[in-house]
């Protein structure tokens, strides 16, 4: 039986950021900003508008908007996937809210490959009518403690934090209240009791209940495209793995779940997908399948288009399928006994 711990490698975007809170752009040590004290006022401070291709000036004072209405600062990163969509639902949500009611600003920060002239050509095309802050030495970021993106932060109409860390519009804060909904809340009244930091979200979970999306990608060790659904088995138990090479956790997990497999065959159908960003990447995994006979088929994941579909932002992330396409359940952190979750989601989903 397998039986372990499944630790998480964290998805490039989390690195990117967390080097950045580390040694921020042309910042030294002194100049390091410590985290806000949810419930404090969110200090003033100006920085340039990297949007004012929509209509806003070229520098935007804070002082602007705290104290007057409530407003949610949006932290976020051009071109990753999931960010992009949350930005343009965030938006979709203050315009019908009204924005004499609530404000909406984005911050990011600029970096090689992704300079001030990219991001605001991207937010042209994306369609962002809103200020973005330039916040090129991660001061907002480190008060905000972001370590990832999406990142959505609330302060009230006093300009105090009440929310920060949120990865989702419908990730819930407790009580039936959602992060969408503490937004309309705090708009109608100008309040929010404080939430402070959230606890990390997996937005994969998301899916639960919900059939899965298909896809098409090659296979590893032939390069022939593959849909999921011809992959899924409608009288098994489906385990689809996300994964990377890159990811010590997954080197580990994955031979110890295949070596389960080959023990535990009845029952189970499992398909892994391999996040590659380059050929290098392409060749390590198809070497590391072939070294530790996979008994599964492997897809290719190329720059993890296949992971956002699915909202990974973790790996290894596994995510469970019913005989009827249904996400069932996911494992991700934390998690020990993969053989004995397989068995018990055998007798529940196809009743043996």
């Amino acid at each position: 039986m397998l039986s372990h711990s499944m630790p998480l490698c964290s998805r490039s975007l989390a690195v990117l950021l967390l080097a950045l809170a580390g040694t921020t752009t042309g910042a030294q040590e002194s100049e390091r900003v410590a985290p806000l004290p949810p419930g404090e006022l969110f200090p003033a401070g100006s920085y340039t508008n990297m949007n004012v291709q929509a209509g806003g000036p070229a520098e935007i004072d804070l002082a602007q908007y705290l104290g007057k209405k409530p407003f949610v600062l949006y932290y976020w990163i051009a071109g990753n996937t999931r960010s992009e969509e949350m930005f343009l639902e965030l938006q979709q949500l203050v315009t019908e809210i009204g924005p004499e009611k609530l404000s909406l600003v984005g911050a990011a920060v600029p970096r090689p490959g992704v300079e001030v002239d990219k991001i605001a050509a991207r937010m042209k095309q994306l369609g962002i009518g809103v200020p973005v802050l330039e916040d090129t030495e991660f001061r907002i970021g480190q008060r905000l403690r972001v370590s990832s993106v999406p990142n959505i932060s609330v302060i009230d109409r006093e300009g105090r934090l009440r929310l920060t860390n949120g990865a989702s519009l419908r990730q819930v804060l407790g009580y039936e209240l959602d992060v969408a909904e503490a937004i309309r809340r705090t708009a109608a009244t100008g309040k929010l009791l404080t939430h402070g930091y959230l606890a990390k979200y997996f937005p994969v979970r998301e899916l639960e209940g919900e059939r899965c999306p298909d896809f098409k990608a090659p296979q590893i060790k032939d390069s022939v495209e593959q849909r999921l659904y011809g992959l899924l088995d409608d009288s098994k138990v489906n385990v689809l793995i996300f994964w990377s090479i890159d990811c010590p956790h997954c080197r580990k997990s994955l031979p110890e779940i295949n070596s389960w497999l080959q023990d535990n065959p009845d029952g189970v159908n499992v398909v892994s997908c391999a996040s590659v960003r380059d050929d290098a990447a392409k060749t390590k995994t198809k070497e590391f399948c072939k070294l530790n006979g996979f008994e599964f088929p492997t897809l290719v994941d190329v720059n993890s288009q296949v992971g956002d579909l699915y909202k990974v932002t973790t790996t290894p992330t596994i995510v469970i399928i019913g005989p009827d396409g249904v996400v069932d359940s996911t494992i991700i952190s934390g998690y020990t006994d993969f053989g004995r979750t397989i068995e018990q989601k055998k007798k529940s989903l196809l009743g043996s």
